[in-house]
């Protein structure tokens, strides 16, 4: 959307094009003068001053415009129509004093050169640097060992494709300024559209990571578990993680994963799942399918939560000697996050009353830990596990059972 300050330089570029045609026209006329003085059909210069004091005031009033629709501030509007003003009244002033030759001449163009020099250097770079190469250049000129006329031609031609060149600047200058404007509201249209998308994009994972531990807690929920089991595995494997060396980012991956580990657990039969008894081996190996279909739910997802979670579902079983299921990996064949998660989840189980066992004690799973280090787990996570040991019973005081 064009907010009123580009539109307000639009505006004033209209006057600026106008005032622009003024000082054209008055350079043209007076050219044309040159060329009827070089061929001596007219003797007189008087013609060609007073013209470009005309030329001197639209320039003046060009100045002013211009400086407006460059948002400068009116200090620098003032002070430069005050030089502008000054050069007029010099050259007004000798023409009363001197008579028609080169002190007028060069009074009158010296004057307004001061003008243009400053500005030049107040309405852009390119016309500052213009404009000291065109003083020196009218300096030279008079240098010259020619007549006031011959001079006064020359310095109104050198004017003459100053100012054309100055107008072609300031014509790009005004559209770059009119394009970086544009490109600045494009910018700040771009910026907020991807902020509206990282908006987006964190709203979609939180509702993924809502849908995830709310689909754990259903799983959970069809063996009598609590959905409290969920948390303290996620809280755990998070804990185990960081200790191991994962950054924040991917620790927070598992962490959120995590609770869908038993997801396939859903299309175990309930005569097998919340049986109270231990299982036969019929029964276990059907029991043993929940990680293959907790992994075929969920490996179709190219979403990284997703991702994970079918990870941690497949491989959460196996065991660091190979004797785990269902791939009967070993050692670090199987991915860190089933490693991690396998450990966190049997420390909860163990500790929870399960409908075929009762609680464990602390020292009893601590024991059940040293003894299969190297065996059923990898032995580097277990030993960080006894390094993290309180801050993983922290967690299982904050959220045990009893809370909900």
């Amino acid at each position: 959307m064009t907010n009123n300050k580009y539109a307000n330089s639009t505006y004033s570029l209209k006057k600026i094009k106008l005032l622009r045609l003024v000082i054209i026209l008055s350079l043209i006329y007076s050219t044309l003068l040159a060329l009827l003085d070089f061929f001596q059909l007219t003797p007189h210069i008087e013609y060609r001053l007073e013209l470009m004091s005309i030329y001197a005031i639209a320039n003046a009033i060009l100045l002013y415009f211009s400086l407006k629709s460059t948002n400068y501030s009116k200090d620098d509007v003032v002070m430069v129509n005050i030089v502008l003003i000054l050069a007029l009244f010099v050259f007004t002033t000798t023409m009363v004093i001197y008579p028609l030759n080169e002190i007028r001449v060069m009074w009158y163009f010296f004057t307004i050169m001061i003008a243009y020099y400053v500005g030049g250097k107040k309405t852009g770079h390119a016309v500052a640097i213009s404009s000291v190469i065109i003083l020196f250049s009218i300096n030279s000129v008079f240098n010259l060992e020619l007549d006031a006329t011959t001079k006064a031609n020359i310095v109104i031609g050198i004017l003459f494709i100053s100012q054309m060149s100055n107008y072609f600047v300031n014509i790009l200058d005004q559209n770059e300024k009119e394009l970086f404007d544009y490109q600045n509201n494009l910018e700040d249209m771009i910026e907020a559209g991807l902020k509206e998308i990282a908006d987006l994009n964190e709203e979609i994972t939180d509702t993924q990571k809502e849908v995830v531990f709310t689909m754990g807690a259903i799983g959970e929920s069809r063996s009598k578990e609590t959905g409290n089991h969920v948390k303290r595995v996620a809280e755990y494997s998070k804990v185990l993680a960081l200790a191991y060396g994962m950054d924040e980012e991917e620790s927070e991956l598992l962490r959120t994963a995590s609770p869908m580990h038993d997801i396939g657990k859903v299309a175990i039969p309930d005569s097998i799942l919340k049986k109270p008894a231990r299982l036969t081996k019929e029964e276990f190996d059907v029991m043993k399918t929940h990680t293959t279909l907790g992994h075929e739910m969920l490996k179709h997802s190219n979403r990284p939560i997703l991702h994970t979670a079918s990870i941690v579902s497949y491989e959460h079983h196996e065991r660091w000697d190979g004797k785990g299921y269902p791939q009967g990996l070993k050692a670090d064949e199987t991915h860190i996050y089933g490693r991690i998660t396998a450990i966190a989840d049997v420390f909860d189980a163990l500790g929870s009353t399960r409908v075929y066992k009762p609680a464990w004690d602390d020292e009893k799973i601590f024991n059940l830990f040293k003894e299969e280090r190297g065996y059923q787990f990898d032995p580097k996570i277990v030993d960080l596990f006894f390094e993290n040991k309180d801050a993983l019973l922290a967690i299982r005081d904050k959220f045990s059972d009893s809370n909900l």
